[in-house]
């Protein structure tokens, strides 16, 4: 009994063995299988990517013939096609047909394929049932269209959804298909009144409607499909119905192309009418001052903050009008005007005022007290108005700024040592970000000032690893002046010289500046520094707008130094200046020049875009 119970627990756990054999290499070729299905897909594609069709179909056959899905079906007709194999890719195409006699996306595909092989009877006739079907239900008219666009059959998909939109009237998926075809024919007329119907059924089809548009209206500026768009909006918007949405897609295309003036017009009756606090005048103020346009951006802050101090974005568009202001003084080409700064700095002050313990405030005092030091010459006031502001426990986490900026002051009024102080105090406590980066780059130009090149070195090269480019760049370039200048010499003096010169600069002390410069070329004449200094005059004529000044040390640098890091810039800035006054034959040359003899500098690339427009003209 007992040997027959041993033998039946041994038959047991033997079938247990094979089946659990069986399942694990069931499972195991099951893997095998879709592994190599896959490896044999990335091949296939490798060899299609690559224009290896001969590799490719071979693959693709087999694919098609295990699954019959319809990315094995594309690609390997595509494969058919470029190989010119004709007879294949019509048999293929035309059994699947078959095979999916209610699939709209086969039967277009055949009837592509016969019109490529001269079948074009058999491809309308495919084409006429398949529109007479679609025509019956919209679920078929979706369907087909579909197919149709999948195949880039745009004309029979446009006389698909025509008929779904006489059948379906209101239905805005077929007008939006509708639409991607007429973009693509040019047809405008149709395009607008397909965009003009959408936005009335619902207005959040602005957001399609604009990425549409996108490139086509601005990246390759069709200026006909804007004015199509333009002239019938401003006739919906005339007629006074409906005309938010409308307006809105106005502005955007004013807005895209930098045309404010309209823009804000319809910003402003749009804020009115839908009481929005100026939030649509915050978003265009920005984008002008982003370019510069200085009195749009104005316009719109103004507008705002004319709303007054219980206003939701008073605050930040005072702050904003401030900004623009500012940038309108400093930015401008032409050297700002005693006046002027007077007049900035009055209108800072009244802000400081009214801003009294706010976020905003602190850019405020900043930006007062670099006009008073930097512009004004009232030191005294600057540094007690920033002491104050780092004092005010409001402002603890802009304290690091308002003190970078006080360091900077005394940089410029000469209290070396007192910067010196500030900056290390910042860059120890915050070593590993930008602040401390910021502070300790300053640190290093204040070394170089006072001629102390290795310690300014050091500094320099823990810097050119700064996560900020523009810091690790200044860093670098400062490094560069530094070994360039001093590796070869067995003296430093002329590099000493030099630098007192740029922290003169740096205190818009031009003409002493000047002169420390000139005495570099006096006392140690073709010494290397006298490209650099050169450019440092360039800079200083630029910043008294004495133009014609400017561009005589350019081309000394041109003729002298054709073979120095500064040469294809002062080509560059020579070219600007020319076309600037006309002299557009001169200015072409320039940039001709640039292109031929610079290949490889920044500028090359610009320069041949300006060729070609000053062609063009």
């Amino acid at each position: 009994m007992q040997k027959r119970v041993y033998l039946y627990r041994y038959a047991f756990l033997l079938f247990v063995k094979k089946v659990v054999f069986c399942i694990v290499f069931a499972f195991f070729s099951v893997f095998s299988f879709a592994q190599g299905k896959d490896n044999a897909n990335q091949l296939a594609l490798l060899y299609y990517s690559q224009g290896e069709y001969e590799k490719a179909v071979t693959l693709y056959q087999e694919l098609f013939d295990q699954s019959h899905a319809q990315i094995h079906f594309d690609y390997l007709i595509q494969c058919y096609i470029a190989l010119k194999d004709w007879k294949n890719a019509e048999q293929i195409v035309s059994e699947q047909a078959r095979r999916f006699p209610k699939n709209s996306y086969y039967q277009v595909k055949q009837a592509v394929v016969f019109q490529q092989v001269g079948k074009g009877k058999e491809a309308n006739e495919i084409y006429s049932k398949l529109i007479k079907k679609a025509s019956k239900e919209y679920a078929s008219c979706m369907e087909a269209g579909k197919a149709c666009l999948d195949n880039k059959v745009d004309s029979v998909a446009r006389i698909i959804y025509e008929n779904g939109q006489a059948k379906n009237p209101e239905n805005a998926a077929i007008v939006q298909n509708l639409s991607g075809i007429y973009l693509r024919s040019s047809d405008y007329k149709k395009l607008s009144e397909a965009y003009i119907f959408l936005l009335k059924n619902n207005g959040s089809q602005l957001d399609f409607i604009e990425g549409q548009l996108q490139h086509v209206l601005y990246e390759q500026n069709n200026t006909s499909l804007k004015n199509q768009l333009l002239t019938d909006l401003d006739a919906v918007i005339a007629k006074g119905k409906d005309i938010v949405v409308f307006k809105e897609l106005y502005i955007w295309i004013k807005t895209q192309e930098k045309d404010f003036s309209k823009a804000i017009e319809l910003a402003k009756d749009l804020d009115l009418e839908l009481d929005e606090d100026g939030e649509r005048l915050m978003e265009l103020g920005d984008i002008a001052l982003e370019n510069k346009e200085f009195l749009y951006a104005t316009d719109c802050f103004s507008f705002v903050v004319k709303k007054g101090p219980m206003a939701d974005n008073y605050e930040v568009a005072l702050r904003k009008l401030l900004e623009t202001s500012y940038s309108m003084v400093f930015q401008s080409e032409k050297q700002p005007e005693l006046q002027q700064i007077i007049d900035l700095e009055k209108e800072y002050e009244r802000a400081y005022l009214d801003l009294q313990n706010t976020s905003s405030q602190v850019d405020v005092v900043k930006n007062l007290a670099h006009i008073k030091m930097f512009y004004l010459n009232k030191p005294d006031f600057a540094i007690e108005l920033l002491k104050t502001a780092i004092d005010n426990p409001n402002f603890a986490n802009k304290k690091s700024a308002l003190e970078l900026e006080l360091a900077d002051c005394y940089l410029f009024s000469g209290d070396i040592w007192s910067a010196h102080m500030l900056y290390a105090s910042v860059a120890l406590r915050y070593k590993n970000n930008d602040i401390g980066h910021t502070a300790q780059l300053q640190q290093a130009k204040i070394a170089y000032y006072t001629g102390k090149f290795l310690y300014a070195q050091a500094l320099l090269d823990v810097l050119k690893g700064s996560t900020s480019k523009l810091i690790a760049n200044d860093a670098l370039s400062l490094a560069q002046l530094i070994s360039d200048n001093t590796a070869l010499d067995t003296t430093t003096t002329a590099m000493e010289i030099f630098a007192r010169g740029d922290l003169l600069l740096y205190q818009k002390q031009y003409d002493e500046a000047i002169v420390r410069y000139d005495s570099v070329n006096i006392c140690f004449p073709h010494h290397s520094l006298e490209d650099e200094i050169l450019v440092r005059k360039a800079t200083i004529a630029s910043i008294l707008g004495d133009d014609e000044k400017r561009v005589t040390y350019l081309i000394d640098i041109e003729q002298k130094f054709p073979y120095e890091i500064f040469a294809d810039w002062a080509i560059y800035e020579i070219a600007l200046y020319l076309e600037k006054k006309g002299e557009k034959e001169s200015a072409k040359e320039k940039y001709k020049k640039i292109v031929t003899s610079y290949s490889n500098s920044f500028y090359a690339p610009i320069a041949r875009n300006r060729y070609r427009e000053l062609e063009k003209k």
